[in-house]
């Protein structure tokens, strides 16, 4: 794993082990927090320990490339998990479809507000999954930048996944629109948490829309108090299920059962499981949330 900064990431280690146990297999679990050539080690002091599959999530998605290379020499396959690895040719890729995400995000704050001036704080730049959740707000929001709906007044990439990136990028947007914003389509919970920061301060919480991803505690919670207005539920227990029958399979040679799309890293094109993901919005929490055993009615009460 590339490390724990948010609760999300927990959740997928949690339910990766509890999976991969369930299968019978034999865990080595390290955590890079971060640090690309400590997860390069890392994975070279497993395969030497005679690991069979690795499944990656990777902090740097070309530096890793150097984990498939090592692994590949020792016969041992590699499974990209959430981010893809690239320039590389990576055996398997299991992720949330961002595209899909990014679309379910642009189309509830549309469907809410359809004119408006929107502004975007996308995600990392150094994780394509940015890119691809983009690429989704775009298909919506296009077509109504096109006939004048909609004004798309601000859209940049972050260095980072977190809240601090968040705050700035909005202090940004404010700086350049003096008017009101309809709609900040933050692209994680992280980042969302200093949108609502700003908003705060500024006396704007709740008059302006605000989506997420990953469904965090707080954020939900936001959610329920009305100054975030959706969130994205990712089928976390479904992809560590699906990556742990794979591993399994895989390391045991027996045949698989599951279908495949193809992703291009930019050297190969990659076997890959592609998952849709949910909107979460003040009104259906029980249902999708609660549901999924994501969290409890108790800790969203609390």
């Amino acid at each position: 794993m590339h490390g724990y900064e948010n609760a999300r990431w927990t959740k997928d280690k949690d339910y990766l082990v509890d999976n991969l146990t369930k299968e019978g297999a034999d865990i080595m679990l390290e955590v890079a927090n971060g640090d690309q050539q400590k997860q390069i080690a890392q994975a070279q002091t497993m395969i030497s320990n005679g690991v069979q599959v690795l499944i990656v999530v990777a902090i740097s998605q070309d530096e890793a490339a150097k984990i498939v290379e090592l692994a590949h020499k020792a016969n041992v396959k590699v499974i990209a998990y959430d981010r893809l690895i690239n320039g590389c040719k990576l055996d398997y890729y299991v992720t949330t479809n961002s595209t899909h995400i990014g679309e379910l995000q642009a189309s509830y704050l549309t469907s809410l507000k359809p004119k408006g001036k929107y502004a975007l704080i996308c995600g990392s730049k150094y994780d394509g999954n940015s890119m691809r959740l983009f690429l989704g707000q775009m298909n919506i929001l296009h077509p109504l930048m096109e006939t004048g709906d909609i004004q798309l007044v601000y859209s940049e990439f972050t260095e980072d996944w977190s809240s601090a990136e968040g705050a700035l990028h909005t202090k940004h947007i404010f700086e350049q629109n003096t008017d009101s914003i309809t709609a900040i389509l933050a692209g994680s919970d992280a980042i969302a948490d200093g949108v609502l920061e700003v908003l705060e301060e500024r006396g704007l919480e709740g008059k302006i829309m605000v989506s997420g991803q990953d469904c965090e505690l707080d954020n939900v919670k936001a959610i329920m108090n009305g100054t975030q207005t959706c969130d994205i539920l990712k089928p976390l227990k479904e992809m560590a299920s699906i990556t742990a029958e794979l591993a399994v399979s895989l390391a045991l040679k027996k045949p698989l059962k599951m279908k495949f799309t193809y992703e291009s890293n930019g050297k190969a094109l990659v076997k890959s499981i592609l998952l849709d993901a949910s909107i979460v919005n003040r009104n259906n929490i029980e249902n999708t949330v609660i549901a999924s055993g994501f969290h409890t009615s108790a800790e969203l009460n609390q």
